[in-house]
């Protein structure tokens, strides 16, 4: 194993216990991710204590990560190049409550998922229950009638622009299913 994973986990939620052994994102630049942070706290304090602004990419991996595994996942963005992610404006996936940051370009970073998701390691996982939808959350444990009012409320504060995606990081939850970065892929 390349890292330690939280062993006493029958407290925590079902949907949480999938993520056990981590999941690849894509972690925002500073100063960007204080600002998504913030509000994320101030709006969704739930989701911000379990996992700093990030772009989910991969299913949550089914076993722990071998040092084999590692090596195949580097040979397989050996050749991916650092692209630019364009983030903002706001939306939502009404009837299903949240509001988040939309991400671009979709094609480049589906690409990214499916060689990561090629991998040996995600062979025996189980399938997406959702399709491949690219965004960074603001809030998500809320009411469709507060996606709504936070639409309108976030319009002229939500950040926007673009910065350089060089990597991805392999996040683990601790005990308390808090999301910690243990290695990073970075591309060529």
């Amino acid at each position: 194993m390349i890292t330690d994973y939280a062993t006493a986990i029958v407290n925590w939620d079902a949907w949480q216990q999938s993520y056990q052994y981590g999941v690849f994102l894509i972690m925002p630049p500073q100063p960007l991710r204080a600002q998504v942070n913030a509000l994320r706290a101030a709006y969704d304090p739930i989701s911000q204590a379990i996992c700093d602004a990030h772009i989910s990419l991969t299913i949550p991996l089914p076993r722990p990560m071998s040092e084999t595994d590692w090596l195949e996942l580097e040979a397989l963005v050996a050749d991916f190049a650092p692209f630019p992610i364009q983030y903002g404006p706001l939306r939502h996936y009404l009837p299903y409550p949240g509001v988040c940051l939309a991400i671009e370009p979709y094609d480049l970073l589906d690409q990214l998922r499916i060689r990561l998701e090629s991998a040996a390691i995600f062979a025996s996982a189980p399938s997406r229950s959702h399709a491949f939808s690219p965004h960074m959350t603001i809030a998500e444990f809320i009411s469709v009638e507060r996606t709504e009012s936070l639409m309108y409320e976030l319009a002229d504060v939500a950040p926007s622009g673009t910065f350089l995606c060089s990597s991805v990081a392999y996040m683990v939850p601790d005990p308390q299913f808090r999301f910690t970065e243990r290695r990073q892929l970075s591309f060529s």
